[in-house]
């Protein structure tokens, strides 16, 4: 038997499992582009294509990002303005 035999299969075998994995990713990737193209929102948290974005719904999702950046802000700003004696 030759020695590049099993090299050989091991390549075969690897690129098998690789390609079981990446199809469903070239999928993934597909739907994204044909909800996109339709004009919709595709969600990756659910794997699912969304009709109509609105802005309502954009900023009622990063409703609690901008608050905690307001209370992170307000906290440093009180915590550099004390005196100190």
């Amino acid at each position: 038997m030759n020695k590049g035999i099993p090299y050989l299969l091991a390549a075969l075998v690897l690129l098998t499992w690789s390609a079981g994995w990446v199809e469903p990713v070239l999928a993934l990737f597909q739907n994204a582009q044909v909800c996109l193209a339709d004009g919709g929102d595709f969600d990756l948290l659910r794997l699912r294509c969304q009709a109509k974005p609105s802005v309502v719904c954009i900023g009622q999702a990063t409703l609690w990002f901008w608050l905690s950046g307001i209370v992170f802000a307000v906290v440093a700003l009180l915590g550099t303005r004390r005196r100190t004696r």
